[in-house]
């Protein structure tokens, strides 16, 4: 005798049955993804010596969004919106006296100081540069340029007439050929130099890369913005000619310095501040004592290339 069974009951036994069929599609999905996941991203081999898989991707090698002073990547944030500012100026003042207009000057001014940040992130880490997101820096150096163009030949008057009042009062000529101007922005450009040559190495060890690559990332972040701003002007590329003291090797010490104390594993604010001190000390050095590296003397060693016609 077969027993009727109630349509509550074949509503219930249908909807188990549907739930059940479901699970097991949902299964088989998440097998079929788990065997079409790609293998995870290797560290690349020359950075695993350095920087073990544990410290890639720390937060302690990056910057604070804006600038504080309770954190060494605040900081180092305000440090670098420091060197930009400067760069921008000098960069500004170069063009200025090259002979170019507005828009010149304030192009120069804005690749000299992100220029070096772009070619370290264009080139080297094959990546965007860093300004498509932290617009600020766009502004900052454009509006530090267009600025500098119109009020900086007052500072240049200035510098003349006191000039001419210390010579008039029985001051030397070496006395008064490098004045508080010149100082100032030697010091601010000793800043973003060894701020922008610590970033530059913290972009290399977030990107994976080797001691060597990291540090060539550092040294570009500081100085290929001037090297730029002088191909533009028609000028002698500052670092790579002796004809004023040293520029780069300060910048490479800062980065091999911070790379160094962060193998040894030490915390960010020493290698943070070791890195920065030590690289505006031997710039300090590099201009208290003029400091050039060797270059051939053709004239005096018969040395040189016979140019063929």
């Amino acid at each position: 005798m077969r027993v009727p069974v109630p349509p509550r009951t074949l509503r219930l036994l249908s909807r188990a049955a549907t739930a059940s069929a479901h699970l097991r599609r949902i299964g088989r999905l998440q097998k079929i993804s788990r065997l079409q996941r790609p293998p995870p991203c290797e560290t690349p081999a020359g950075s695993r010596d350095l920087f073990p898989p544990r410290a890639l991707g720390r937060h302690d090698d990056g910057l604070t969004r804006q600038p504080e002073l309770r954190s060494p990547g605040g900081i180092l944030r305000g440090l670098d919106y420091c060197g930009t500012v400067t760069f921008a100026l000098t960069g500004c003042v170069t063009a200025a006296q090259s002979g170019l207009d507005l828009f010149g000057c304030c192009m120069v001014g804005a690749v000299t100081a992100l220029g070096g940040g772009t070619i370290r992130d264009a080139v080297f880490l094959a990546r965007r540069p860093f300004w498509v997101q932290e617009t600020e820096y766009i502004w900052m150096a454009l509006g530090t340029a267009f600025t500098t163009f119109f009020f900086f030949p007052r500072v240049i008057e200035w510098k003349e007439e006191a000039r001419a009042a210390s010579l008039a009062a029985g001051a030397a000529e070496c006395d008064v050929q490098y004045d508080a101007v010149d100082k100032t922005l030697d010091s601010l450009d000793s800043v973003g130099l060894a701020a922008f040559a610590v970033i530059g190495a913290q972009n290399g060890i977030r990107a994976g890369t080797s001691m060597v690559i990291s540090g060539i990332c550092g040294v570009s972040t500081a100085t290929f913005g001037g090297m730029t701003r002088d191909v533009l002007c028609g000028s002698p590329v500052r670092i790579v000619h002796s004809n004023a003291e040293v520029y780069a090797v300060p910048a490479l010490v800062g980065a091999t310095v911070y790379l160094a104390m962060k193998r040894g594993g030490r915390s960010p604010a020493l290698r943070i501040g070791s890195a920065l001190l030590l690289c505006v000390g031997s710039r300090y050095l590099a201009i208290r004592n003029d400091v050039k590296l060797h270059t051939w003397d053709t004239k005096c060693d018969g040395l040189g290339v016979a140019v063929r016609k």
